[in-house]
């Protein structure tokens, strides 16, 4: 006997089989052994490793009985070939085989027609199971309605009910208590912050991961969070299949109740997409999507042994990203297209040489250098930095919206729980995150206002005067910091090196420059640097 689901486990359909396959072989006055009861619950048709089938087909080897009852072919396998292979086994070990409800026999016709019955349980199957699919997709194609499912975290899934006689589609509304994590973990994303960090700040303030499992966030976690759509408004239904398992966690494992255990993504035509509340804005989302991309650009794995200022951002002129490689005998530090790289064979396309990286690392510094500290510009930011509408006062003002918001959520939670809606562990759990997240708040912003109380008065020239020393005496991984903050791209050939970068531009008037700069070195080196600025 055999039944493919939990839900079948808990409606207590095998024991109405085993009922059955009882008071049949009483009627046939046979004699039932204990050991010789084989039951598979949960374990789906489609799968040919199953505890109690093996144990079963292995009692039959060792010749524990003399006859087979099963409820119908079904219930051995889903398939026509796994059936016909383990009655074939039965054949030849001379073990008699019922089914209740199949045809019996051992007349060439009777086999054929038992045969039939066999195809048309797969037919069964697969006819079950495409019905389903499609009655899903009709659901959220014509009514963009939610199915039954896990909801993201962050939000919380109303199933499908009657109200007053009307039905009531299924539908996502905001966790107010892991809504305000999710905010946090994009803009620590959009700040910089590696999902490393990520992960040990959420230690730090010993916040749980979704399933609570472990103790500590994964990196894949936090990675599908900050990657999902859902959290800006478009959540999309068929986004992936089931498949098979390739390579499982635990090979050694024999016994797996999930053939497909894995998920393989579908074209995006097949995406069907549904709106539901947002917790984020779409500028935060794309902000995150390209701190991501510079993230795995910048990624201290790619080079861990030189000293490379433009690794990731420097390209060669035939769109192939360069590499850092050093030469051993020379100890000379080069940047070399990765089609010379990757394809030694002769299977390269592109033949540019390679670009010493000292002396393109040292240019483009010089030159940036002499860009940010041009008296001009470093007065203009002075004056940003001190309006009202600064990078800085902005961040304060976000803070205080963000913590009046808090207050909001932690209201929210006492009236539910006054109103006996949630249950007393509940609102204790979602309290302690709220207030967690208070004092994070507070503490940022005591910071900064206490930077605004401590910072000092500065004349045009002592401030012109400290910016410039500051930069001449940052080390290597501040130039870079800087340099990956200002820089996008960087094209270069041993003739010519174009950098497109993003630094405030200022009036013709101010500093008597076209918004190109040109800046040559000696002519035997026959290099030219382009620094472009974009506003």
């Amino acid at each position: 006997m055999r039944v493919s689901t939990k839900n079948q486990e808990k409606e207590e359909t095998i024991q109405n089989q085993e009922l059955e396959l009882l008071a049949r072989i009483k009627d046939d006055d046979c004699l039932l052994l204990p050991d010789c009861i084989y039951k598979d619950e949960g374990w789906s048709g489609s799968i040919p490793e199953r505890p109690d089938l093996d144990r079963m087909r292995t009692d039959a080897v060792d010749k524990k009985f003399d006859v087979l009852y099963v409820y119908d072919r079904g219930r051995l396998a889903r398939k026509y070939v796994l059936q016909e292979l383990v009655l074939d086994e039965l054949r030849k070990l001379d073990i008699e085989y019922i089914s209740l409800h199949d045809i019996n026999g051992d007349s060439s016709e009777e086999r054929l027609m038992g045969g039939v019955m066999g195809l048309f349980h797969e037919y069964e199957r697969l006819k079950i199971t495409e019905r389903m699919r499609l009655g899903k997709l009709r659901k959220v194609r014509e009514n963009k309605q939610l199915l039954g499912y896990n909801p993201k975290y962050g939000y919380d899934y109303h199933p499908k009910r009657k109200e007053n006689g009307n039905k009531v589609n299924g539908y996502f509304t905001i966790n107010e208590a892991q809504a305000v994590i999710v905010k946090a973990i994009f803009e620590m994303s959009a700040s910089g912050m590696s999902k490393y960090a990520i992960r040990q700040e959420l230690a730090k303030r010993q916040i749980l991961p979704p399933k609570a499992k472990r103790n500590m966030w994964s990196t894949g976690t936090l990675d599908r969070l900050l990657r999902d759509t859902t959290y800006f408004g478009e959540h999309f239904y068929n986004k992936s299949e089931s498949v098979e398992t390739k390579k499982p966690l635990n090979p050694e494992k024999k016994y797996r109740r999930i053939a497909k255990g894995s998920r393989k993504k579908r074209p995006g035509d097949e995406w069907m997409m549904v709106e539901v509340p947002a917790i984020i804005n779409r500028s935060l989302f794309d902000k995150v999507h390209d701190q991501l991309a510079r993230n795995k650009r910048f990624s201290a794995r790619n080079n861990s042994k030189h000293n490379y200022l433009l690794t990731g951002i420097i390209e060669c002129p035939c769109n192939y990203a360069r590499t850092g490689e050093c030469v051993v005998k020379s100890g000379s530090l080069y940047y070399r297209c990765s089609d010379r790289v990757n394809n030694i064979s002769g299977l390269r396309k592109c033949y540019e040489k390679a670009v010493n990286a000292t002396v393109l690392d040292s240019l483009v510094w010089s030159n940036v250098y002499e860009l940010l500290t041009q008296p001009e510009l470093i007065a203009q930011q002075a004056e940003r930095w001190q309006r009202s509408d600064s990078p800085i006062s902005n961040e304060l003002a976000a803070l205080k919206q963000q913590l009046s918001e808090l207050d909001n959520v932690e209201n929210r939670y006492a009236k539910m729980y006054g109103e006996g809606v949630m249950a007393e562990s509940v609102y204790r759990s979602n309290f302690l995150t709220v207030q967690d997240n208070r004092l994070q708040l507070q503490r940022k912003i005591s910071n900064i206002e206490k930077e605004f109380a401590e910072r000092p008065v500065l004349s045009l020239e002592e401030l012109v005067d400290g910016v410039v020393k500051l930069v001449q005496s940052l080390d290597f991984a501040n130039k870079q910091q800087i340099v990956r903050k200002l820089v996008t791209k960087v094209v270069a050939t041993q003739k010519e090196i174009t950098v497109w970068g993003r630094i405030p531009l200022l009036t013709t008037e101010q500093v008597g420059l076209n918004a190109q700069h040109r800046y040559r070195r000696p002519s035997k080196c026959r290099q030219i640097y382009a620094f472009q600025c974009i506003n």
